[in-house]
Order: structure tokens, then sequence, then C-alpha cells
């Protein structure tokens, strides 16, 4: 239909210009085709690819096109009609308003990244969460685009009560004074795909609700499936390779999983089992309890947990007597499911790691995980081992173990010469942050993107679990310098991985032995999912500077 041709064409488009770029890091998934860059361009200054008639007509008609076709009409017979009618009048708004503010002059029309993050925040959540992915990927997507977009807005207005009534009991199949004393009208945080409001139950708990938003679903699925489409065709006809299609297809999976709330429940509830599976962690670590009997594919109920940002020192101080405890403890957690429980929290920034009334470290949203082999993992520790020392031999060895590449291989003393560099720019990120322990996440981003660059070299390619596992590397490298400058990572006991090897995961003293926060009653939480940590960060300082 001509809908799905204009959706499609809004992706071919914001695609062509993200990844066709002529950086060297996306060449791996993007060929080298005629793709010209034009200010004059309708199409947020973009020209599509000029191809042979006769070899597309040829492609066309192959049994892998035949096989095509019948993937792709099984997607189409998926497809809301309604739906996609609204989304190609949802393009078809968000390029004339981003075209008036090219031409009044608010956007340069020669900066196309600048445009495409514009016309991403106003096609809404899906495009959002393209641009967040291109964000967090620097090892896949050109610097200016990576830099560009970490400026992409994730902030809609919320959804009327009325309609976050209606959704509710639409999903719990029962009338909310049934399930819940009290809920807050205001939500306290809300972006592109869900909102979070502060409840209490009938029994008595304190808890945060996240509700989805009407009809997102089926809007990321139209998105989402069209993306898709429009990328296995070029695939077809020789635009993109394999390795493009499986970027925009984990991209599409991670989404669908995001829209489902029972996954972030499983998540959270299997991590809990993995923190009662590690009896030295009792009382010292915890996460938010779920209410399934108040959850659904789009609600999820969380016990609520009042903390502050593990990175906030000085309010740190006033719960942990000597913050160092509280890094170790998180650290070591961190660690300890890195190396024994099915995947690890990726994405532990400031806001996702809490330091609770009572002294205990929580943990919370688990929207981003990773899965590392063994041997990955083994790499990691020893890359943990070898940053905070400036080890570059090292590190260019633990990084070698991480890639896809056989160490012996790589010329380790060359590869450590050429990161030194980059370690020293490193410096820079790390002692120019806030003093709420905010890491420049651009900065961040082109330091990874450099040490990929230079491991390219030595024809080591990392998957993108290399940069969830390096950034949070990073981030607690950060909370270090904060939390325990003075700390030796390499030989205090107290951290596990420095522990001797006959410790195992039942019975490593991961735990410091001068001290460790205390066991209390349940705290209630503020917690809350990727897309609206930000506002929910600001939520629970808020909270904890209110307290007596």
């Amino acid at each position: 239909s001509s809908s799905s041709c204009s959706s499609g064409m809004a992706s071919l488009t914001l695609l062509s210009a993200l990844l066709a770029s002529s950086a060297p890091v996306s060449r791996h998934v993007v060929r080298t085709l005629p793709i010209r860059m034009s200010a004059s361009s309708s199409s947020a200054g973009v020209s599509l690819p000029s191809l042979d008639p006769a070899i597309v007509a040829r492609l066309l008609v192959s049994p892998e096109a035949t096989r095509l076709g019948r993937e792709l009409v099984a997607l189409g017979l998926q497809q809301n009609p309604q739906i996609v009618l609204r989304r190609s009048l949802d393009l078809a708004q968000a390029l004339n308003t981003v075209s008036i503010e090219v031409f009044t002059g608010g956007l340069q029309p020669n900066s196309p990244p600048v445009i495409l993050r514009r016309l991403c925040e106003e096609l809404g959540a899906t495009y959002v969460k393209l641009g967040q992915f291109v964000a967090s990927s620097p090892t896949l997507f050109p610097p200016e685009y990576v830099a560009e977009f970490q400026k992409c807005l994730d902030s809609t207005p919320p959804m009327p009560w009325r309609e976050v009534r209606l959704q509710i009991e639409s999903e719990l199949g029962r009338p909310l004074d049934r399930v819940f004393s009290s809920v807050s009208h205001t939500p306290l945080a809300a972006a592109s795909i869900a909102q979070v409001h502060a409840a209490t139950l009938r029994t008595g708990e304190d808890v945060v609700i996240k509700v989805q938003k009407r009809g997102v679903q089926d809007s990321l699925r139209a998105d989402l499936d069209l993306l898709y489409g429009v990328v296995r065709i070029w695939q077809l006809i020789g635009l993109a390779t394999a390795e493009l299609t499986d970027v925009v297809g984990t991209l599409r999976d991670a989404i669908f999983e995001e829209t489902d709330f029972t996954k972030e429940a499983q998540r959270t509830v299997q991590f809990r089992q993995f923190l009662e599976r590690s009896p030295q962690l009792a009382g010292s670590v915890t996460v938010p309890k779920v209410y399934p009997q108040a959850s659904s594919r789009r609600v999820l109920t969380l016990e609520r947990l009042y903390g502050v940002s593990l990175a906030d020192l000085e309010v740190v101080r006033q719960y942990v007597p000597e913050p160092e405890l509280a890094l170790i403890v998180a650290l070591n957690t961190w660690v300890l499911s890195v190396l024994t429980n099915e995947w690890f929290h990726a994405d532990v920034h400031a806001g996702n790691l809490l330091v609770l009334r009572d002294g205990r470290v929580a943990f919370i949203d688990f929207g981003i995980v990773g899965v590392l082999p063994q041997k990955t993992a083994t790499a990691m520790l020893d890359f943990v081992r070898a940053f905070p020392e400036g080890d570059s031999v090292g590190i260019a060895s633990a990084l070698a173990g991480m890639g896809f590449v056989k160490e012996d291989e790589v010329d380790i003393q060359a590869f450590s010469r050429d990161l030194r560099e980059v370690l020293q720019s490193l410096d820079d990120v790390t002692t120019k942050g806030s003093s709420a322990g905010a890491i420049n996440e651009t900065q961040l981003n082109q330091l990874v993107a450099s040490v990929g660059k230079v491991a390219a070299g030595y024809g080591i390619r990392f998957p993108r679990e290399f940069v969830l596992l390096i950034k949070q590397v990073l981030y607690f490298d950060r909370f270090t310098r904060l939390l325990a400058p003075n700390l030796d990572v390499i030989n205090d006991e107290r951290i596990a991985m420095n522990q001797r090897p006959s410790s195992t995961a039942s019975d490593a003293k991961l735990m410091p032995h001068n001290g460790s926060a205390q066991q209390g009653g349940g705290a209630p939480t503020t917690t809350d999912d990727e897309e609206v940590r930000s506002d929910v960060d600001n939520v629970a300082h808020i909270e904890v500077e209110l307290l007596p």
C-alpha cells in the first residue's frame, strides 16, 4: 500500500544517512555504493542510491526473492492497516515540522546528523529507540551520528489519567480499587513507551506502577517490521550485508522485548534469585520485589525503594560511613553476576545503582542486560585488573581475548603502544566528570569507538556486548575515583577478583571484612525502566532530600 511504501521510505532514508557514511566503522555493514548527501534533497538531505535496473530485475525474480517475499507477506499480514495509515500521516507531519525548522534557520541544511536526530524525535518511540541504539553503538556507526544522537530526546506528554486507569484495569482484569488502595494521578516520569506512577497496594506496600502507553506496541511493530523489511530488501539487491540485517534484527528483537513487561519482571526476579544463591550478599544487596498479581505484559508493579545514586558522595555518607564499602559491594556483585549468572546488568550508570537508607546497595532497571561466553568473561576480569593501573599491555591482551580473533594472532606489544594515546584520552573523560559522578557519554562513546578503530587495525572485531561491557567497567572506574580514590583495585583482598583462585562462588568473601551494609527491613524503591531513567533519577534524589 502507499502507506506502507511511505513508511518504508522513511526507514530507507534514515538508514541510508545513518549507515551509508564513508566512516570506516560502518563499512562492514553497508556496501560502498554511490549514496549522495545533498542539502537540497527533500528527504533529510539524502539521495537514494542508483542501481543497475537489469541486475535488480534479475535479483527480484530469484529463488531468494521468492523466499523473502513470503517472509514479508507474513509480516504484512500481522499489521493493522489503520496503524500503518496513521504512521504514514505521522511521517508526513514529522517531515513537515523538520522542513520548517530547516527553512526558518532552526536547523542547518548541511548537517544531516542533526536533521535525522530531529526527525527521529518527531517520529516518536521507534525512531527514538533507533537513535538511542545508534548513540550506544560507537563501534557500528559514524562518530558524528553517535555524538549527535546522544541528544536524542525521549520525552512525550503523559497519558491522561483516564487512559492510565483504563489501561491498568484492562491489563489486570479488575477494577483499580481491587488491587491498589491509592494511585497517584500525576506520573513520576513519562517517556515514549511508558510512564510511572506511585501507588500503594491494598495490602499496604508502597510500589511504583510502570504503565505502557496505549497503542504503542502496534505502532512499534508496524515501524520495526517495515524497517526490517527494507533492510532485507537492501540485502537482496546487494546494498547491505547480512551483518546490517543482524543489527536491525537485534534492535527489533530488543525493542519487542522491552514492550513485554513480563521480560523485565522475569529478569528482576531472576537477579533476586541470583542474590539468594549468594549468601555472602545477604542483607547487603537487593533488587525491587515484583508483584505479579499486579503486573502483566503492559503493566509492571515493583517495590518502591527510596535511595540515592551511588555517585552522590555527600548523601551516600549519610547512609554508609565508609562509601568505599558500598562501592566494593556493588562491584563484587556485578563481577559475580558476569561470572556466574545467566546475564549481567549492562547499564550500571549512577541512576541504576542506589544506596538505600538502611545502607544496602540496590540494582534497579533491568532493561539492558548482556550475555558473555566464559572466555570473554575471563578476559573482562583481566581488563578490570589492568585498567586502573594503566597497564596498556595487560589491557591490549584482555581486549584481544574479548574480540573475534585468536589472541596469538595479535601483536600485543604493538597493539598496546597504539592504545596508549586512547588511554590518555580516558583520563580527560573520567577527571572532568561532574561532582555528581556523570560521565560525558559523547566522550565515552568516542573513546570506545577509538578503541574499536585501533583494534580493527589488528584484525580484532568486537561484538556489541563489548561496548556494554567496557561501559560498565568505565562506570565503576568513575565510581572508584569519586568514592574511593585511594582504593587499590589490583591488590585489595575485599574485592572478589583479587581473592585466591581456590575461592568459589559459594565461599568467596565478597563482603568487606571491616563492615557491611546493614540488613534492614525493606525500604521502599524508586525504580523505572531504561527509557524513563533520567527523570526517575531526579525523582529519587528529590525524595531522599525530603526524608527526615
